[in-house]
């Protein structure tokens, strides 16, 4: 099914859910000792909360992974 809004797939739409989340893991240890990297992780929050809007409902056992 396409998101006929942005043009996504919803299977790219999890890739994408999925490349963000490795990206809010990268910097979850970095963030707590460097504020500088704050900046860059917060924003990387709130893409993974957009594009997890934009997935709409997943299943319990994908939303148990992110």
């Amino acid at each position: 099914m396409a998101n006929k809004a942005f043009g996504f797939t919803h299977d790219e739409l999890k890739l994408l859910l999925v490349a963000v989340r490795q990206m809010r893991r990268t910097f979850e240890k970095p963030r707590k000792t460097d504020e500088s990297l704050e900046a860059y992780a917060t924003l990387y929050d709130a893409l993974f909360e957009k594009l997890l809007d934009m997935a709409g409902p997943l299943p319990e056992s994908v939303e148990e992974k992110l």
